[in-house]
């Protein structure tokens, strides 16, 4: 069925072209071709109310539509050669930008020359029927008609097509990008999650079995010597204490929601992570230095967690010691994020032993690490203190950047 646009359309380009024939006896009184009561009238406003019906057609059938408007346009050319045969051009002028629509580039390759050549026919018998022009000069008029009629609307519906599909392609291949990272970096947060829940295993273990170890010791030292007995107790209740903010923050980042992406971490996000350690009264100190490249939302999370796990450990190992995170961007090939502590506040009991640093939460940095091509070293440094120190790829940017 035809639809509204097409009718309304139609409608206007016909009452347009028989009003204008309408309006050509009193415009060219002394032509006699174009009076009424002529053959030559009659057969021009036949065809113009047949193309116009055609034209209400022009969304379901637009090849045929554009042809039977041209071939119409031949038929007054040489049926009725008054002069005014620019009148059936309209209807092709309308087919051809409808035409140019719907149909695929490749059809229009063979379609628009054979309605050029129907409108330049057509044209070229209205001239020579109508006036004492030449040959060549009729062919010549009749050649600027079909590029005016149908090369050059073709050629601007193509080239706006062209451009909006264009757009499109680019709005979608941005669209396809963010998918795909978004996807890159949900990939990686769900590995990251298979890789914690292989971990509360061992967490659970290593803390339940200094729990049990030293509720032995209490044990046999209660009686014997209780200052001692009370040491042992406060470790065991320290014990207890880290074992529950583990298991909370573990169990915590395995039920987060898959689709919550606005809880992935970034660089950003470390500021907060500091203010956190800072709330809890340590002295801990931020430094940052950009201008160099730039790391991926995946590098982004790896120095979040590291700078995490560090300060846990510089916490649980070294209570009370300040800690110094700095973050280096300014090589354009890596970049590089430090955490430091020096040794523990003196008279203040570490929960663990020096060399336990070396655990599970040194070889889950390094894992991590791993999955973005990284690098991790970890141990003391000359002040007696312990550093931490991860290298991820970077990618080249220009932007401006410095220390901060």
């Amino acid at each position: 069925m035809p639809g509204v646009t097409d009718v309304v359309v139609a409608l206007g380009t016909g009452a347009a072209t028989l009003l204008a024939l309408l309006a050509a006896p009193h415009l060219f009184a002394g032509e006699a071709t174009v009076r009424i009561d002529t053959a030559a009238w009659w057969i021009s406003g036949a065809v113009l109310a047949a193309q116009a019906i055609a034209l209400c057609f022009a969304r379901v059938a637009p090849v045929s539509v554009l042809l039977g408007t041209a071939t119409g346009a031949l038929l007054v050319g040489i049926l009725a050669p008054t002069g005014l045969g620019s009148l059936a051009d309209a209807a092709v002028l309308v087919a051809v930008l409808r035409t140019t629509l719907l149909v695929p580039p490749r059809r229009l390759r063979v379609l628009l020359p054979v309605a050029g050549v129907l409108v330049a026919g057509g044209q070229t018998a209205d001239i020579l029927g109508s006036s004492a022009v030449s040959v060549p000069g009729a062919l010549g008029a009749a050649l600027l008609q079909a590029v005016a009629i149908v090369a050059l609307p073709a050629a601007g519906v193509l080239a706006v097509t062209a451009r909006r599909d264009a757009h499109r392609a680019r709005t979608g291949e941005t669209e396809a990008m963010r998918r795909e990272r978004a996807a890159v970096v949900e990939a990686a947060v769900a590995r990251e999650r298979a890789a914690m829940a292989r971990e509360l295993h061992d967490i659970a273990a290593h803390h339940v079995s200094s729990i049990a170890l030293m509720a032995g010791v209490i044990e046999r030292q209660i009686a014997t010597d209780p200052e001692a007995a009370r040491v042992a107790v406060r470790q065991v209740r320290e014990q207890s204490r880290v074992l529950l903010d583990d298991l909370r923050q573990l169990v915590g980042l395995l039920r987060r929601d898959g689709d919550d992406r606005d809880a992935v971490e970034t660089l950003e996000t470390v500021t907060s992570l500091v203010e956190s350690a800072r709330a809890t009264g340590r002295v801990v100190e931020l430094t940052t230095a950009s201008g160099g490249g730039q790391v991926g939302p995946l590098g982004q999370l790896v120095i979040y967690r590291m700078v995490q796990e560090a300060l846990a450990n510089a916490a649980r190992h070294a209570p009370g010691a300040s800690c110094e995170v700095h973050l280096d961007g300014t090589r354009p090939d890596v970049f590089i994020a430090t955490v430091s502590n020096v040794p523990a506040a003196s008279g203040i009991p570490s929960s663990d032993a020096e060399p336990a640093r070396e655990g599970f939460g040194l070889l889950g940095m390094r894992e991590r690490a791993g999955l973005v091509g990284g690098t991790l070293e970890a141990g003391p440094d000359a002040p007696g203190g312990w550093t931490v120190r991860l290298t991820v790829p970077a990618e080249p940017t220009n932007a401006p950047g410095g220390p901060t």
